[in-house]
Protein backbone atom coordinates (compact mmCIF):
# COMPACT_ATOMS: atom_id res chain seq x y z
CA UNK A 1 0.00 0.00 0.00
CA UNK A 2 2.81 2.36 0.91
CA UNK A 3 4.51 1.63 -2.40
CA UNK A 4 1.28 2.38 -4.30
CA UNK A 5 0.82 5.67 -2.45
CA UNK A 6 4.40 6.66 -3.21
CA UNK A 7 3.94 5.77 -6.90
CA UNK A 8 0.79 7.91 -7.06
CA UNK A 9 2.72 10.84 -5.57
CA UNK A 10 5.67 10.46 -7.94
CA UNK A 11 3.52 9.86 -11.01
CA UNK A 12 2.65 13.52 -11.69
CA UNK A 13 6.25 14.53 -11.01
CA UNK A 14 7.46 12.05 -13.62
CA UNK A 15 5.41 13.92 -16.23
CA UNK A 16 7.57 16.99 -15.58
CA UNK A 17 10.84 15.17 -16.33
CA UNK A 18 10.85 15.82 -20.14
CA UNK A 19 10.17 19.51 -19.60
CA UNK A 20 12.84 19.74 -16.89
CA UNK A 21 15.39 18.07 -19.17
CA UNK A 22 14.58 20.51 -21.96
CA UNK A 23 14.85 23.49 -19.59
CA UNK A 24 18.15 22.24 -18.19
CA UNK A 25 19.64 21.51 -21.60
CA UNK A 26 18.44 24.49 -23.58
CA UNK A 27 18.07 27.22 -20.96
CA UNK A 28 19.84 26.61 -17.64
CA UNK A 29 23.06 25.13 -18.99
CA UNK A 30 23.57 27.79 -21.75
CA UNK A 31 22.89 30.46 -19.13
CA UNK A 32 25.47 28.96 -16.75
CA UNK A 33 27.99 28.64 -19.59
CA UNK A 34 27.38 32.28 -20.56
CA UNK A 35 28.09 33.37 -16.97
CA UNK A 36 31.28 31.30 -16.88
CA UNK A 37 32.46 32.67 -20.24
CA UNK A 38 31.90 36.25 -19.07
CA UNK A 39 34.56 35.84 -16.36
CA UNK A 40 37.30 34.72 -18.78
CA UNK A 41 39.39 36.89 -21.12
CA UNK A 42 39.00 36.76 -24.87
CA UNK A 43 42.04 35.94 -27.00
CA UNK A 44 42.41 35.78 -30.77
CA UNK A 45 42.70 32.00 -30.43
CA UNK A 46 39.47 31.82 -28.40
CA UNK A 47 38.43 31.97 -24.75
CA UNK A 48 41.28 31.69 -22.24
CA UNK A 49 39.73 29.43 -19.58
CA UNK A 50 43.01 29.39 -17.59
CA UNK A 51 42.42 32.93 -16.25
CA UNK A 52 39.50 34.55 -14.42
CA UNK A 53 38.89 38.26 -14.84
CA UNK A 54 36.35 41.06 -14.38
CA UNK A 55 37.60 43.06 -17.35
CA UNK A 56 34.53 42.17 -19.45
CA UNK A 57 32.25 43.72 -16.83
CA UNK A 58 34.58 46.71 -16.35
CA UNK A 59 34.28 47.36 -20.10
CA UNK A 60 30.53 47.92 -19.64
CA UNK A 61 31.38 51.28 -18.00
CA UNK A 62 32.39 52.59 -21.44
CA UNK A 63 30.12 55.58 -22.33
CA UNK A 64 28.99 53.84 -25.54
CA UNK A 65 27.58 50.84 -23.67
CA UNK A 66 26.16 52.95 -20.84
CA UNK A 67 24.34 55.17 -23.35
CA UNK A 68 23.04 52.10 -25.17
CA UNK A 69 21.76 50.59 -21.92
CA UNK A 70 20.05 53.85 -20.93
CA UNK A 71 18.49 54.20 -24.40
CA UNK A 72 17.21 50.62 -24.26
CA UNK A 73 15.71 51.13 -20.78
CA UNK A 74 14.16 54.49 -21.72
CA UNK A 75 12.57 53.10 -24.89
CA UNK A 76 11.31 50.00 -23.05
CA UNK A 77 9.67 52.08 -20.31
CA UNK A 78 8.06 54.41 -22.87
CA UNK A 79 6.70 51.49 -24.88
CA UNK A 80 5.33 49.84 -21.73
CA UNK A 81 3.56 53.02 -20.59
CA UNK A 82 2.12 53.75 -24.04
CA UNK A 83 0.92 50.16 -24.40
CA UNK A 84 -0.77 50.18 -20.97
CA UNK A 85 -2.53 53.48 -21.72
CA UNK A 86 -3.75 52.20 -25.11
CA UNK A 87 -4.71 48.72 -23.92
CA UNK A 88 -6.97 49.78 -21.05
CA UNK A 89 -9.74 51.50 -23.07
CA UNK A 90 -9.56 48.76 -25.70
CA UNK A 91 -9.97 46.07 -23.02
CA UNK A 92 -12.91 47.94 -21.47
CA UNK A 93 -14.54 48.27 -24.90
CA UNK A 94 -14.08 44.58 -25.71
CA UNK A 95 -15.54 43.38 -22.40
CA UNK A 96 -18.69 45.40 -23.11
CA UNK A 97 -19.40 43.38 -26.28
CA UNK A 98 -21.14 40.04 -26.69
CA UNK A 99 -19.09 36.85 -26.22
CA UNK A 100 -18.99 36.21 -29.97
CA UNK A 101 -17.89 39.78 -30.72
CA UNK A 102 -15.23 39.55 -28.01
CA UNK A 103 -13.81 36.37 -29.53
CA UNK A 104 -13.81 37.91 -33.01
CA UNK A 105 -12.12 41.13 -31.90
CA UNK A 106 -9.48 39.30 -29.85
CA UNK A 107 -8.75 37.17 -32.90
CA UNK A 108 -8.23 40.36 -34.91
CA UNK A 109 -5.70 41.59 -32.34
CA UNK A 110 -3.99 38.19 -32.15
CA UNK A 111 -3.65 37.68 -35.90
CA UNK A 112 -0.67 40.07 -36.41
CA UNK A 113 1.17 38.39 -33.55
CA UNK A 114 1.12 35.11 -35.47
CA UNK A 115 3.10 36.75 -38.28
CA UNK A 116 6.89 36.52 -38.16
CA UNK A 117 8.41 39.54 -36.42
CA UNK A 118 10.77 40.26 -39.33
CA UNK A 119 7.87 40.26 -41.78
CA UNK A 120 6.00 42.68 -39.53
CA UNK A 121 9.04 44.95 -39.32
CA UNK A 122 9.31 45.03 -43.12
CA UNK A 123 5.60 45.82 -43.24
CA UNK A 124 6.13 48.77 -40.90
CA UNK A 125 9.01 49.96 -43.08
CA UNK A 126 6.57 50.23 -46.01
CA UNK A 127 4.30 52.38 -43.84
CA UNK A 128 6.88 54.54 -42.06
CA UNK A 129 9.52 55.12 -44.76
CA UNK A 130 9.99 58.45 -46.54
CA UNK A 131 7.84 57.23 -49.43
CA UNK A 132 5.60 55.18 -47.14
CA UNK A 133 1.85 55.38 -46.68
CA UNK A 134 1.93 57.95 -43.86
CA UNK A 135 4.31 60.41 -45.49
CA UNK A 136 2.61 60.19 -48.88
CA UNK A 137 -0.81 60.74 -47.31
CA UNK A 138 0.42 63.77 -45.33
CA UNK A 139 2.06 65.24 -48.45
CA UNK A 140 -1.10 64.68 -50.52
CA UNK A 141 -3.09 66.51 -47.84
CA UNK A 142 -0.59 69.37 -47.88
CA UNK A 143 0.23 68.98 -44.19
CA UNK A 144 3.98 68.52 -44.68
CA UNK A 145 6.47 69.65 -47.31
CA UNK A 146 9.25 67.17 -46.53
CA UNK A 147 8.82 63.57 -45.34
CA UNK A 148 8.81 62.95 -41.61
CA UNK A 149 11.63 60.83 -40.20
CA UNK A 150 9.60 57.94 -38.80
CA UNK A 151 12.24 55.23 -39.28
CA UNK A 152 15.85 54.65 -38.25
CA UNK A 153 15.26 56.40 -34.94
CA UNK A 154 13.52 55.73 -31.61
CA UNK A 155 10.12 56.66 -33.08
CA UNK A 156 10.22 53.70 -35.45
CA UNK A 157 11.18 51.32 -32.64
CA UNK A 158 8.40 52.58 -30.38
CA UNK A 159 5.73 52.29 -33.08
CA UNK A 160 6.82 48.80 -34.08
CA UNK A 161 7.10 47.41 -30.54
CA UNK A 162 3.89 49.00 -29.24
CA UNK A 163 2.02 47.19 -32.00
CA UNK A 164 4.06 44.01 -31.62
CA UNK A 165 3.65 43.67 -27.84
CA UNK A 166 0.19 45.22 -27.43
CA UNK A 167 -1.45 41.85 -27.04
CA UNK A 168 0.54 40.95 -23.92
CA UNK A 169 -1.06 43.80 -21.98
CA UNK A 170 -4.49 43.54 -23.59
CA UNK A 171 -5.12 39.87 -22.79
CA UNK A 172 -4.48 40.02 -18.99
CA UNK A 173 -6.56 43.19 -18.75
CA UNK A 174 -9.40 41.66 -20.76
CA UNK A 175 -9.38 38.56 -18.52
CA UNK A 176 -9.41 40.67 -15.34
CA UNK A 177 -12.18 42.96 -16.58
CA UNK A 178 -14.26 39.98 -17.72
CA UNK A 179 -14.02 38.48 -14.21
CA UNK A 180 -14.94 41.79 -12.52
CA UNK A 181 -18.26 41.51 -10.69
CA UNK A 182 -20.57 44.14 -12.30
CA UNK A 183 -22.41 44.51 -8.99
CA UNK A 184 -19.37 46.34 -7.58
CA UNK A 185 -19.62 49.06 -10.23
CA UNK A 186 -23.40 49.14 -9.85
CA UNK A 187 -23.08 49.61 -6.08
CA UNK A 188 -20.50 52.40 -6.47
CA UNK A 189 -22.68 54.23 -9.01
CA UNK A 190 -25.71 53.94 -6.72
CA UNK A 191 -23.68 55.46 -3.90
CA UNK A 192 -23.14 58.55 -6.07
CA UNK A 193 -19.72 57.84 -7.58
CA UNK A 194 -19.00 59.27 -11.02
CA UNK A 195 -17.64 57.09 -13.84
CA UNK A 196 -14.14 58.41 -13.20
CA UNK A 197 -14.44 57.62 -9.48
CA UNK A 198 -15.75 54.14 -10.22
CA UNK A 199 -12.77 53.51 -12.47
CA UNK A 200 -10.20 54.91 -10.05
CA UNK A 201 -11.68 53.45 -6.83
CA UNK A 202 -13.10 50.13 -8.07
CA UNK A 203 -11.99 49.01 -11.53
CA UNK A 204 -8.35 50.08 -11.45
CA UNK A 205 -7.43 48.63 -7.99
CA UNK A 206 -9.06 45.28 -8.79
CA UNK A 207 -7.46 44.96 -12.23
CA UNK A 208 -4.09 46.40 -11.15
CA UNK A 209 -2.41 42.95 -10.74
CA UNK A 210 -3.40 42.05 -14.31
CA UNK A 211 -2.15 45.40 -15.59
CA UNK A 212 1.18 44.94 -13.81
CA UNK A 213 1.52 41.37 -15.06
CA UNK A 214 1.02 42.57 -18.64
CA UNK A 215 3.39 45.48 -18.07
CA UNK A 216 6.11 43.15 -16.71
CA UNK A 217 5.87 40.87 -19.74
CA UNK A 218 5.79 43.86 -22.07
CA UNK A 219 8.85 45.49 -20.45
CA UNK A 220 10.83 42.24 -20.54
CA UNK A 221 10.08 41.70 -24.21
CA UNK A 222 10.93 45.32 -25.03
CA UNK A 223 14.33 45.02 -23.33
CA UNK A 224 15.13 41.81 -25.24
CA UNK A 225 13.63 42.83 -28.60
CA UNK A 226 16.09 42.49 -31.46
CA UNK A 227 14.63 42.26 -34.96
CA UNK A 228 12.24 45.21 -34.76
CA UNK A 229 14.79 47.65 -33.25
CA UNK A 230 17.42 46.49 -35.76
CA UNK A 231 15.16 47.03 -38.80
CA UNK A 232 13.21 50.11 -37.68
CA UNK A 233 15.84 51.78 -35.46
CA UNK A 234 18.92 51.14 -37.56
CA UNK A 235 22.38 52.23 -36.42
CA UNK A 236 21.13 55.60 -35.11
CA UNK A 237 19.11 54.02 -32.29
CA UNK A 238 20.95 50.87 -31.36
CA UNK A 239 19.62 48.88 -28.44
CA UNK A 240 21.69 46.62 -26.21
CA UNK A 241 20.32 43.37 -27.66
CA UNK A 242 21.56 44.42 -31.12
CA UNK A 243 25.00 45.31 -29.71
CA UNK A 244 25.13 41.93 -27.92
CA UNK A 245 24.30 40.24 -31.23
CA UNK A 246 27.17 42.04 -32.97
CA UNK A 247 29.65 41.18 -30.20
CA UNK A 248 28.62 37.51 -30.04
CA UNK A 249 28.02 36.57 -33.66
CA UNK A 250 30.08 39.07 -35.67
CA UNK A 251 33.08 39.75 -33.41
CA UNK A 252 32.78 36.24 -31.87
CA UNK A 253 33.80 37.77 -28.52
CA UNK A 254 31.69 35.45 -26.41
CA UNK A 255 33.12 36.50 -23.00
CA UNK A 256 32.22 40.16 -23.50
CA UNK A 257 28.96 39.14 -25.18
CA UNK A 258 28.20 37.08 -22.07
CA UNK A 259 28.86 40.10 -19.86
CA UNK A 260 26.48 42.17 -22.01
CA UNK A 261 23.83 39.46 -21.77
CA UNK A 262 24.17 39.21 -17.97
CA UNK A 263 23.97 43.00 -17.61
CA UNK A 264 20.85 43.03 -19.80
CA UNK A 265 19.29 40.24 -17.71
CA UNK A 266 19.99 42.09 -14.45
CA UNK A 267 18.78 45.40 -15.90
CA UNK A 268 15.53 43.66 -16.84
CA UNK A 269 14.98 41.86 -13.54
CA UNK A 270 15.68 44.75 -11.15
CA UNK A 271 12.82 47.04 -12.34
CA UNK A 272 10.45 44.05 -12.37
CA UNK A 273 11.44 43.11 -8.81
CA UNK A 274 11.00 46.69 -7.60
CA UNK A 275 7.63 47.00 -9.33
CA UNK A 276 6.41 43.75 -7.79
CA UNK A 277 7.50 44.93 -4.35
CA UNK A 278 5.63 48.20 -4.79
CA UNK A 279 2.55 46.37 -6.08
CA UNK A 280 2.63 43.97 -3.12
CA UNK A 281 2.89 46.86 -0.67
CA UNK A 282 0.03 48.66 -2.44
CA UNK A 283 -2.18 45.58 -2.32
CA UNK A 284 -1.38 45.10 1.40
CA UNK A 285 -2.41 48.71 2.13
CA UNK A 286 -5.65 48.25 0.17
CA UNK A 287 -6.47 45.08 2.13
CA UNK A 288 -5.79 46.87 5.42
CA UNK A 289 -8.04 49.76 4.35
Amino acid sequence: MAADAQARRLGPLALLVPLLLIMLGFYVWPLIQTVINSFHPYELSGIDFSRWTLENYARLADPFYLDTFLRTARISVMITLITCVLAYPVAIFITGLSKRAQALLLLVYMAPWLVNVVVKAFGWSLILSGNGVINRALRELGLIGAPLQLMFNETGIIIGLVQGHFLFVLLPLWAALSALDPRLKWAAENLGASRAQVFLRVTLPITLPALLAGAFINFTMNMAAFATPALLGGSRARVISFVAYEVNLIELNWPFGGALAMALLIATLIPIWLSRRLATMRQAKLREA
